[in-house]
């Protein structure tokens, strides 16, 4: 989230801005549909600006204890007042405030959507685009991996949308271009660093003031000089230097200049080849066949033209009924998408910032490439006593949770020695976390059956470990 570690809010920043500049080139496309003569820049800092709010909006709900009906009411609430406030602001923000006039026109806008594409339609699609995009990247996963995706994924979409963009309107969109590299370097490099401290055992709880500095100029030096030597690449320099080239043309014309008599002559043995297999495997083919099914095809045809016209009219208020269902299933489907990732929020901001989840074991010393054949073998012996399914997804939970569990002891005093067993350590735990020694004692069983033996987890056994844990972690923060 956005108020976390220094590394993680970064990272999440970032994210967000790339989303912002793929999606600005589509939204100004559209408002320059409508007449309304926004420059891209200015539509993206907009839509910066309100989703970075809704994200600190979501995210200080979610801090507090609220029930879970009144926090997914409050969060449609704010859905619904956030888009009234922006068409009242963005479109008609030099009215008098007395002035009401512009509610029937955005229901117009919104309901009657077959008159034409309005800039209140537009606008309350794409506050609904940004409070979905808000709750993904509240809950979103911050390794390597997805991050590269998001950044490879999002340059596509941004490519096409700025190539409509410029062809329809003629602005320049370069900036979003630059803008977008800029903020996708530095995700990609955080969520690098983040991955690597991972697996060394630490994620620690920030990043550096002097390292974050030397990271964000080394990415604005690369994004910068590359900004610059494209300045280079047009047309006239392009020319230019094929200009001065074109004596090694000539030279590499004369040297390719029998090959290609050769390519040629190969190719045209080829399509004679080809023509006479042709011919000879056409011999016996009996045409009728063909014109048979010519005639088929003429005659259904023409029963699809007597056909045309003779298809079932409904009535206006029909029409007007479906139409009023249709944009009402389109928002209750929108909120939905909202509302599916509340939960994912909610346990999310339960978790101290500066752990790793997906940490598999704890690890003292070593090499890099011990740790990973490790790592694999202990993967490997799972998969061999539970195979791949549920159960095989359920221990390595089990695992993810002593893990994390023991790093935090360690980080408090009590580290566990690496020839421990865990029933030794079970003591320690409870000294580092007093007061669950119930739900330790069956974090520290379920390990065990799972790291040692052939003896799976239940559905409920998981469900009950996974409270015990957000118990303890709750506690420890």
């Amino acid at each position: 989230m956005l108020l976390s570690s220094r590394r993680e809010g970064l990272i999440r920043f970032c994210l967000a801005g790339m989303e912002i500049a793929w999606i600005t080139p589509f939204v100004a496309l559209l408002f320059h549909q409508q007449g309304l003569g926004w420059s891209p820049m200015l539509v993206m800092g907009a839509l910066l600006a309100a989703l970075s709010m809704w994200i600190l909006a979501l995210e200080f709900l979610s801090r507090r204890e609220m029930s879970s009906p009144a926090f997914k009411l409050t969060v449609v609430g704010l859905v619904v007042l956030s888009t009234v406030v922006l068409v009242r602001l963005w479109l008609y923000g030099g009215s008098p405030l007395n002035d009401f006039s512009w509610l029937p026109s955005t229901f117009d806008a919104l309901f009657n959507f077959h008159r034409g594409l309005r800039p209140e339609l537009v606008l309350v699609l794409a506050n609904l685009l940004l409070w979905q995009r808000a709750t993904s990247a509240t809950s979103r996963s911050l390794d390597f991996f997805s991050v590269g995706v998001s950044f490879r994924m999002g340059i596509l979409v941004l490519i096409l949308g700025a190539g409509l963009l410029s062809y329809v309107s003629g602005y320049d969109v370069r900036i979003l271009f630059w803008l977008y590299l800029l903020l996708g370097l530095t995700a990609v490099a955080l969520a690098r660093i983040r991955e690597k401290a991972s697996s060394g055992g630490s994620v620690g709880p920030s990043l550096p003031i002097r390292r974050l500095a030397g990271l964000l100029v080394a990415v604005g030096l690369t994004v910068g000089s590359t900004a610059l030597v494209s300045l280079l690449f047009t047309p006239t320099s392009i020319k230019a230097a094929l200009g001065w080239l074109e004596p090694v043309w000539r030279v590499v014309g004369v040297l390719l200049q029998p090959l290609v008599l050769i390519l040629v002559a190969l190719t045209e043995i080829v399509f004679v080849s080809l023509e006479s297999l042709l011919r000879h495997l056409a011999v016996g083919v009996d045409s009728g066949f063909f014109d048979t099914m010519r005639e088929l095809l003429g005659s259904f045809t023409s029963m699809a033209g007597r056909s045309e016209g003779a298809g079932l009219t409904l009535p206006p208020w029909v029409q007007t009924l479906l139409r009023y269902a249709g944009v009402l299933l389109g928002i209750l489907v929108m909120l939905g998408f909202v509302l599916l990732s509340l939960n994912k929020i909610r346990s999310r901001s339960r978790r101290d910032d500066s752990e790793e989840e997906t940490e598999e074991e704890i690890t003292f010393g070593g090499s890099t490439l011990g740790r990973g054949m490790r790592w694999l073998r202990e993967k490997a012996g799972l998969v061999r006593r539970f195979g791949l399914g549920r159960q095989l997804l359920a221990a390595i939970s089990v695992q993810n949770m002593y893990a994390n569990l023991s790093r935090l002891a360690r980080r408090r005093g009590y580290a566990r020695h690496p020839a421990q067993p865990p029933d030794d350590y079970l003591p320690l735990l409870v000294r580092a976390f007093g007061g669950h020694e119930e739900s330790l004692a069956r974090i520290t069983a379920a390990y065990m059956r799972v790291h040692y033996g052939d003896q799976p987890v239940t559905r409920a056994e998981l469900g009950q470990l996974r409270r015990d844990y957000d118990g303890v972690r709750t506690a420890e923060r």
